[in-house]
């Protein structure tokens, strides 16, 4: 009997050859399997809050953001008002110290006005001319003392140095002119000075010593 080339079976045979290069090509062109993944780590799962722990976290939250605005919102306001305050004060202070510097320029206006009143009575206290010098001379004075001008204490008040600069000294005499006699053991009686005549008007400007008055003391 003769064998069948066509035989996959046969060994030897044509279709055995052929079937033998299929498999082997079969086996070269299969990839080879891929390593499997290496299981992830498993993540315990969050703690669920319950809904009255979530809302009591929330509100936390919030009065916390509020708290800190309203904190802000203070800082804020005590800064703004101290700048207010600041700028005020400052404005003020400028202003006393223009109006300081305006009144002082004056005073020599006042007190040339003053020998000019003190020359005229002395020729004729009735002169027209005299007495327009009295009403700009009244006028002045009032202008600066609306401003802030006061007087310094004159004649009679005991001396202050803060307010008065003794230009002249003279000796203390009693209610009865006579001079003033040591005490019984021979010290001499201390008593305060007193302003006896004023040489030239002193003034404060809204409490602030402006000038010293000249004067005259008795001790």
């Amino acid at each position: 009997m003769t064998a069948d080339p066509h035989d996959p079976t046969v060994p030897g045979s044509p279709a055995s050859q052929e079937a033998a290069t299929t498999a082997a090509s079969e086996d070269v062109a299969q990839p080879a399997p891929e390593p499997e993944p290496a299981p992830e780590p498993e993540l315990e799962p969050e703690p669920e809050l319950e809904p009255d722990d979530s809302l009591a976290v929330a509100l936390a939250e919030a009065e916390r953001s509020r708290d800190d605005y309203l904190d802000h919102l203070r800082r804020e306001r005590a800064e703004f008002d101290n700048y207010r305050r600041r700028a005020t004060r400052e404005r003020m202070d400028a202003l006393d110290r223009g109006a300081q510097q305006l009144v002082s320029d004056l005073l020599g206006v006042l007190d040339n006005l003053g020998f000019a009143l003190r020359a005229a009575g002395e020729r004729d206290p009735s002169d027209q001319l005299a007495k327009g010098v009295q009403m700009v001379h009244g006028q002045l004075l009032d202008v600066l003392r609306r401003a802030g001008l006061e007087d310094i204490d004159g004649k009679g008040s005991v001396f202050d140095p803060n307010h008065h600069e003794a230009m002249m000294q003279v000796a203390a005499v009693d209610d009865e002119g006579a001079d003033r006699q040591p005490s019984s053991n021979g010290d001499p009686v201390e008593r305060e000075p007193v302003v006896v005549e004023v040489l030239r008007p002193g003034y404060r400007f809204k409490g602030r010593v402006l000038r010293p008055a000249s004067v005259k003391v008795a001790r």
